[in-house]
């Protein structure tokens, strides 16, 4: 009898998922990466020659399935080891997942890969490029609405064309589906557009999100009888775009709802 390779392949995969609480950012690795975390990923038989001589398992370790070791040479070592599971073709063998390791080239490289990460990091990298190109990212805007230079004019009746914009768009765009050019032109605009309503000013704060990394957040900044209030107006969209509760909501709803916040 003929089994499906599929079902195989649900089998490897339901495998894997016998080791995924021993590090929940495995599946997003290949993305850190991009973000400067030197690390790399090794057979298993070149994990196993670097642990000779070395006490393995030392900073984590579940045996026979998992081990993070702090090398003497500094780096660090992730070892996943090979995992088998019951082959549905029966009188067959076992099903066999072969092990890896991933070795990161310092403590504070494994440490920078497996921080908390910011939710701008990939739609607004640099906040302080955005404030200086204000002007240049509503133009964009602009154009992609097919408008003439100077139709969006900061009021927020104008926020209505961009609303007939994004209704469409969200129509053809999951949540998952995240385009951070178009993200940084909404924030521009709709910030823009709040903080001349609200009298504000911008204001770059350099967050600290782990030992090696600040993210610019492009927030408003209130004064008023001598308090300051903060506005971040990329918060409202991440949500109107990207959260099913909230998504579509629009942005006359949301800058009603900041312009009450001010008050």
């Amino acid at each position: 009898m003929q089994h499906p390779t599929s079902r195989i392949a649900r089998l490897f995969f339901a495998a894997a998922f016998l080791i995924l609480p021993l590090n929940t950012n495995s599946f997003s690795q290949s993305q850190k990466n991009k973000t400067g975390a030197a690390s790399r990923k090794i057979s298993f038989a070149e994990a196993q020659r670097l642990l000779a001589n070395e006490l393995e398992g030392n900073l984590s370790r579940q045996p026979g399935k998992f081990t993070r070791t702090k090398l003497s040479a500094g780096q660090v070592l992730e070892l996943y080891y090979p995992i088998t599971t019951p082959n549905p073709r029966r009188k067959a063998r076992p099903v066999t997942a072969p092990g890896y390791g991933v070795l990161y080239d310092s403590e504070l490289a494994f440490k920078e890969a497996n921080r908390p990460r910011h939710v701008l990091e990939d739609l607004i990298p640099d906040g302080h490029k955005l404030v200086g190109g204000i002007p240049q990212l509503v133009a964009r805007l602009e154009k992609r609405l097919r408008l003439g230079a100077g139709k969006l004019d900061y009021s927020r009746a104008s926020l209505k064309r961009v609303d007939a914009y994004l209704a469409g768009y969200l129509n053809s765009h999951s949540t998952m589906q995240t385009d951070p050019q178009l993200f940084q032109e909404l924030t521009a605009y709709y910030g823009e557009t709040l903080r001349r309503a609200a009298g504000g000013e911008w204001r770059v704060r350099e967050e600290r999100v782990s030992e090696l990394h600040k993210q610019p957040e492009p927030n408003i900044v209130l004064a008023s009888g001598g308090r300051t209030k903060e506005i971040k107006p990329w918060s409202g969209l991440i949500s109107m775009l990207y959260d099913e509760d909230r998504r579509g909501a629009g942005l006359m709803k949301l800058f009603d709802a900041d312009v009450r916040a001010t008050q």
